[in-house]
């Protein structure tokens, strides 16, 4: 798994636990339907981290539903995740987000070129402000 995968495994990690920790799912009885969300997140954590082929596709999908299903709860998910599994994910992004993004990946491909380590996170809170 590369530094990128792992960082963004971390981030698919911590949504998980953010939503477990919330309404509806912190309740005592939750439907089949829920029940089924949090399974099929557990699976998608499963699946990336053996390198299942099919993990972009499946995370789209995935957060695709999350957005759909509990809107309420996106905030709890990382907007890198989004990017990283892209596709229909990039509808829930401002275009200021996504050319943030894009400069992300072109300055970690070009550290990759060169051989250099890339700093994920520090890179990304630089180019969003966030240092």
């Amino acid at each position: 798994m590369t530094p990128y995968q792992f960082h963004h495994l971390n981030f698919l990690k911590i949504a998980y636990n953010n939503f477990i920790r919330q309404e509806p799912f912190t309740l005592e009885e939750i439907s089949a339907e829920e029940e089924q969300f949090i399974l099929d997140f557990q699976q998608l954590i499963h699946d990336f981290e053996q390198g299942e082929a099919l993990v972009y596709e499946e995370g789209e999908l995935f957060l695709d539903r999350a957005f759909r299903m509990y809107p309420q709860l996106a905030h709890l998910i990382a907007r890198d995740l989004l990017w990283f599994f892209g596709g229909s994910c990039l509808h829930n992004m401002a275009d200021v987000e996504l050319e943030k993004f894009q400069r992300l990946d072109e300055l970690r491909f070009a550290a990759e070129e060169k051989g250099e380590e890339f700093d994920y996170i520090n890179t990304r809170a630089s180019i969003f402000g966030q240092n």
